[in-house]
């Protein structure tokens, strides 16, 4: 089913065709749908572009992250054979290829050999912050999850890529550390299982803090909205981001904001953020998880500062235009 959440003009006509595989569909399809509906420009934001090229035809093709080509076992075994059959031959064909980092546009010319002139940067940007939840409906979402006192939040699947067993350890480190043992302190792990998560389910039984540790499972949009509202930082030391809306998201609510210093994130982050030395470095995550808990009042106001200035960096209408060029150039 195809769902748009915007009116298009008289000029969109949108073709919908049932195909099990929707990569192979796209490779194999594409180029005669191409011919008959007469396309002058086809923009492929799914890594893939046809097999064929018809003449006239003017190829875009978005690149997000290269994650499979950098970190064994990140994804599926068969979105890695998709991803390395089909995005390599992809971007030698694309006549522009927008990469959504400087990281991501790096490593296009470093796994694939790609010419650094037929790659452009258009920058994506974070969500709007929603209108603020009441104390009520924050104290709602606490009681619902079993939050008792103060809490760092995660938000995002459980999967390797997000490197959550760095978290888990940092925060028992940090827990061990701490001299005011009767103050409660939570991780709140937000988001869905992926994949591979069985590892942090164990990690987290053994953990003697476990029942510190929160698996909040999906949540609602006003959820994580109430859940950020309530944070004393957040904490995301991914191995590997194409971009890095989390931060972005984060920066709404003036969080302190804990990361790492790989792929795009401080691009994204900049000095607006925290970094550990690197992405295992589990130490580094607990003192930083005690920075965040000591904060003053002057520097929590003086990080919410940097975090606005920062996110202002990033616009969807900036992206978009910049889009739109590289499109019609």
């Amino acid at each position: 089913m195809f769902v748009r959440d915007f009116k298009p003009g008289d000029n969109w006509h949108i073709v919908v065709e049932d195909f099990p595989v929707g990569t192979l569909w796209l490779s194999f399809r594409g180029a005669a749908l191409i011919k008959q509906y007469g396309i002058n420009v086809f923009w492929g934001t799914q890594h893939v572009l046809p097999f064929g090229k018809p003449d006239g035809i003017r190829y875009v093709l978005t690149i997000c992250d290269l994650a499979q080509f950098r970190i064994r076992n990140i994804g599926s075994r068969y979105n890695t054979i998709i991803q390395k059959f089909f995005v390599k031959g992809s971007c030698r064909k694309a006549d522009r290829i927008l990469a959504i980092s400087e990281a991501t546009k790096y490593d296009i010319i470093d796994i694939f050999g790609i010419e650094s002139s037929r790659i452009a940067c258009t920058y994506l940007a974070g969500t709007d912050k929603p209108e603020a939840a009441d104390a009520g409906e924050i104290e709602q979402t606490r009681k619902k999850f079993g939050i008792k006192g103060k809490y760092f939040l995660y938000v995002s699947t459980i999967e390797p890529r997000k490197n959550v067993e760095t978290i888990i350890a940092g925060f028992n480190l940090f827990m061990e550390q701490r001299e005011n043992k009767e103050e409660p302190y939570y991780m709140v792990l937000a988001g869905g299982l992926g994949w591979k998560y069985e590892g942090v389910l164990k990690q987290i039984e053994a953990s003697n803090y476990r029942d510190n540790i929160i698996m909040t499972g999906f949540i609602s949009q006003r959820e994580k909205q109430c859940l950020f509202e309530g944070a004393l930082g957040f904490v995301y030391p991914s191995l590997y981001e194409g971009f890095g809306i989390p931060l972005l998201e984060a920066m709404n609510y003036g969080l302190p904001i804990i990361t790492t210093n790989v792929s795009s994130l401080p691009e994204v982050g900049q000095d607006a953020v925290m970094y550990i030395k690197e992405p295992k470095d589990t130490v580094g995550m607990a003192q930083l998880l005690g920075r965040c808990a000591d904060l003053t009042q002057e520097e929590k106001t003086l990080i919410a500062g940097n975090d606005k200035r920062q996110r202002e960096k990033f616009s969807w209408e900036k992206c978009a235009r910049e889009t739109f060029s590289y499109l019609t150039e």
